[in-house]
């Protein structure tokens, strides 16, 4: 009977797993609970940045501000890199083309060609109301285009996050990084109230992207900084890829070379060898489709002080740019006279609209 008794006991062994089992699970479901805890404390407190489905602010910022707000259907999206992000006065598009035409910027920071076609093919499916895409970028945009950085993010889980079909929680414990959690999560409160004059501030403007002021007192004289490259053959073919499926959507778009600072260019390419080429190779790209190609870099022909860094301008500037660009919209063609060969260059300060007053603007700003 004894023999009996005993052999119904579990096993020491058994035993000894079963507890280790127990205490296992305890900890984990702790450990998620501490976690789900110090996010949930995280956003009480202001500090808990957008869930990282790219791991680049200002697409994932953008992401989570169409999921707490999604916006109106757009007609007119500027698109491309961060020329576009920065180089886009939404105020300049509303008071130019008025209220009836809705407008987004979704340029992004740093985005090679390729990542563009990527990011507008996903816009696109929940955008059947855009007509036009004026596709702004520069130089550097074409430098490198391999296909593994081409998929910024998994296009399912940003349906579901612009969606909703899961808890925001969700979608920020499935890129847990607790080390980049306990940076960005010190660091955002700052960049947030961060003004407009530098770099790392962290907001976008109602209608996208960021306009950057940057005091004439903290412009360089002369920037030389930056590289140079031989553009990536892949990069035009993006561009060729985006200009068909454009096309094909019935979509009216243009491609527009934004300026680039002269100082920078007198550096790198003196002879302007490598531009010419560049634009030869761009509008090779898009021969056969309907896109336009403008060069805003000759049209306007900006001044040092225009720019804060090689590519981009400051907010005062970007005014002038994004009124060359709201008349090539309305009008068909850059309003900016081209110089013409055998005629002197456009002077910087008499560029954007031709009346005397918004030429006494110009030359305020420049000041």
């Amino acid at each position: 009977m004894s023999s009996s008794i005993s052999s119904s006991e579990p096993h020491p062994d058994r035993r000894q797993g079963r507890r280790f089992v127990r205490l296992f699970a305890a900890a984990l479901l702790g450990t998620l609970g501490l976690v789900v805890g110090g996010l949930a404390l995280l956003d009480a407190t202001g500090r808990l940045p957008p869930p990282p489905l790219s791991g680049r602010w200002d697409l994932d910022l953008t992401l989570l501000r169409w999921r707490e707000r999604p916006p109106p259907p757009a007609d007119l999206l500027f698109a491309g890199s961060s020329v576009a992000f920065y180089g886009v006065d939404g105020t300049v598009v509303r008071e130019g083309l008025g209220g009836g035409v809705r407008f987004r910027n979704v340029g992004l920071l740093g985005a090679k060609m390729h990542q563009t076609r990527f990011w507008l093919a996903f816009l696109l499916e929940r955008e059947p109301r855009v007509r036009r895409v004026v596709l702004m970028s520069t130089y550097i945009d074409f430098e490198a285009c391999p296909p593994a950085t081409a998929r910024l993010f998994d296009p399912d889980e940003a349906r579901d996050l612009l969606t909703r079909r899961y808890p925001l929680l969700y979608h920020h414990l499935r890129h847990l990084a607790p080390l980049r959690l306990l940076r960005d999560a010190l660091d955002w409160p700052r960049r947030l109230r961060l003004g407009p004059d530098t770099l790392d501030t962290r907001r976008l403007e109602p209608w996208g992207g960021q306009l950057l002021t940057v005091t004439r007192e903290r412009v360089p004289a002369r920037i030389v900084r930056g590289i140079f490259p031989e553009p990536d053959p892949r990069c035009y073919r993006a561009l060729g890829e985006i200009a068909r499926m454009l096309e094909a959507r019935g979509i009216d778009s243009v491609f527009v070379l934004a300026p680039m600072r002269p100082g920078y260019l007198a550096a790198w390419d003196p002879e302007g060898r490598g531009l010419a080429d560049h634009m030869a190779r761009v509008r090779r790209a898009l021969a056969g489709t309907g896109t336009r190609v403008v060069d805003l870099h000759r049209e306007l022909a900006l001044p040092e002080e225009a720019f804060f860094d090689a590519y981009h301008l400051r907010a005062p500037w970007v005014r002038v740019q994004t009124r060359a660009l709201v008349a090539l919209l309305r009008e068909g063609g850059p309003r900016p006279p081209v110089a013409r060969r055998g005629q002197a260059s456009v002077p910087a300060r008499a560029v954007a609209l031709r009346s005397p007053a918004a030429r006494l603007r110009v030359r305020q700003i420049s000041r």
